[in-house]
């Protein structure tokens, strides 16, 4: 049952990732993972949502994914704000944290590799990767997701 309805709901999010629709492959990613948490790190900083969406993955993310992410990220001061490039379960995530009103904030994205380039995966990683590299002293964590 468990299976099934985890299932459904991964059918679920690639039906609406693949309707959305991506750009043209050879402008995505970056060369490497350092160069991919770099450019994150810029796109973010410099509040640039067409920077931050040429890192995902083509079809992976919708037109607007990362304008509603910078947008919801930013609707209220972020502090501290650091992107770093985390192991878990055998997968590499590129971890967003900051904090914002006193609670931490954490968005985690999977990096693959398309051809040679690495990118970011908007599908969300099912493991709780904010949760499993939560730094000491961090027990409050807010995610930020786009919907």
């Amino acid at each position: 049952m468990i299976c099934a309805l985890v299932a459904l709901w991964l059918s679920v999010i690639c039906y609406f990732i693949h309707e959305e629709g991506g750009g043209a492959p050879a402008d995505r990613g970056a060369s490497s993972v350092g160069a991919l948490r770099t450019a994150a790190t810029a796109a973010v900083r410099a509040r640039d949502p067409a920077a931050f969406q040429r890192l995902f993955a083509p079809d992976d993310a919708g037109p607007r994914y990362a304008s509603r992410y910078l947008t919801r990220l930013l609707a209220h001061p972020v502090a501290g704000l650091h992107l770093a490039t985390r192991p878990y379960q055998g997968l590499r995530h590129l971890v967003l944290r900051g904090t914002s009103g006193g609670r931490t904030v954490c968005s985690a994205w999977t990096i693959q590799r398309y051809g040679a380039r690495s990118v970011l995966s908007a599908v969300p990683p099912l493991a709780d990767v904010c949760g499993a590299t939560v730094p000491p002293g961090g027990a409050h964590v807010t995610r930020v997701d786009v919907q």
